[in-house]
């Protein structure tokens, strides 16, 4: 196989500034459980990923979600 190193580089350092947000958007006690839900298929779909841009669409995709989760349980 060839890995390539920059890439799985970048993919880390995005998947840990998007687990970052993520745990900041969803930081109350009651979406604990949905915040581990989302960062556990992101890390799963994340793996399958082998292109950086479909990696950025994707942590794009995370953030979303996570607005959209926090939007649903704050009204």
């Amino acid at each position: 196989m060839n890995f390539n190193v920059h890439a799985i580089i970048i993919d880390s350092v995005f998947y840990v500034i998007t687990g970052i947000i993520v745990s900041f958007l969803l930081k109350d006690e009651e979406l604990k459980k949905i915040k581990r839900i989302i960062l556990i298929f992101y890390l799963i779909i994340g793996i399958a990923v082998y292109s950086i841009l479909y990696f950025m669409i994707l942590s794009a995709g995370v953030l979303l979600v996570s607005v959209m989760v926090l939007k649903y349980f704050s009204e």
